[in-house]
């Protein structure tokens, strides 16, 4: 991740955490609901972090 924006860096592990929490958690037998609710929560943290360092640099 050397070439990518220190912005983008952050945010993509971020959200490859939270989505891993989904997944675990859809092999566990959660809800679909719930699992789905994961993936969207990740996704909008990881734009939130994302824009939000990209205006720092």
């Amino acid at each position: 991740m050397a070439d990518l924006p220190q912005s983008i860096s952050i945010a993509l592990p971020l959200v490859a955490a939270i989505w891993l929490v989904g997944v675990v958690a859809l092999l566990a037998g959660a809800p679909g609901g719930l699992v789905a609710a994961t993936f969207i929560i990740g996704t909008v943290t990881g734009i939130v972090e994302w824009r939000a360092r990209r205006g720092k640099h």
